[in-house]
């Protein structure tokens, strides 16, 4: 079983600085490039500072509460025996913080810069053909069994030709009921799994971490009941608020 865990940046960030990368940044090539090579140590000259060198791998980057409950369930479910077997990945949605400069989903062990996350808040949607993006994301999300999607409903907005092309693998929203709207449930292989506060008093979390809590609670169930769990989810996506309670 190969799984995909498709997560939102967040805003807390483990290198707080003055300036990070910005919309305006990304206005064009040339700026981009300039200000990615600041933020990675470098001056004009091209000597570099350690002290001003901010990059990090993405899982080393992120240090909000759904990141830090959701990497506890990556980590023990990699610790698991059977783990060699399977395997779980996170990915995240948006590229220009990738220091290698390429338009892809960012992997958590690609190398990125601290930036802004509010633009992201007004990307517009993302067409086929033209940045090349949704087509990388279809391709990403067929290479896997079974996709959970943590988005935020403007992510989901910008990323929707992605959710409506013609897909063979099904894909899990956990939304609350106020943005589940932002799916649209009758898209082929798209399922929405409701999370908001009666589950979030059940699993004792606050708001901010309850979809972190959600993926955590079903890598423990996966450790102590085997990885078929997945497979249950994959068939039967309501099941999963059964096994993580």
């Amino acid at each position: 079983m190969k799984v995909l865990v498709f997560n939102s940046y967040t805003t807390g960030q483990k290198h707080k600085i003055d300036n990070p990368l910005d919309s305006e940044d990304c206005s064009s090539q040339d700026r981009l490039k300039s200000r990615i090579k600041e933020l990675c140590g470098f001056n004009e000259e091209g000597w570099h500072d350690k002290d001003r060198d901010y990059r990090l791998p993405a899982k080393d980057m992120f240090t909000g509460p759904l990141y830090i409950e959701l990497r506890k369930g990556l980590d023990q479910i990699r610790k698991h025996k059977n783990y060699e077997k399977h395997s779980i990945d996170l990915y995240f949605p948006w590229y220009h913080c990738r220091v290698d400069g390429k338009m892809d989903p960012v992997n958590e062990e690609d190398i990125i810069v601290p930036f802004d996350t509010s633009p992201l808040h007004e990307l517009d949607i993302l067409e086929l053909d033209d940045t090349g993006v949704p087509e990388k994301t279809v391709a990403l999300f067929e290479s896997y069994d079974i996709v959970f999607s943590l988005l935020r409903p403007d992510d989901i907005s910008s990323l929707q030709r992605v959710f409506e092309v013609e897909r063979s693998v099904p894909i899990i929203f956990l939304l609350p009921k106020s943005q589940r709207k932002a799916v649209d449930e009758n898209l082929s292989n798209v399922h929405v799994v409701e999370t908001g506060s009666a589950l979030q008093k059940i699993l004792r979390t606050t708001n901010f971490a309850l979809k972190g809590v959600v993926m955590k609670k079903l890598c423990e169930a996966a450790c102590e009941q085997g990885f078929q769990v997945f497979e249950q989810v994959k068939h039967n996506p309501d099941v999963l608020l059964d096994i993580v309670q």
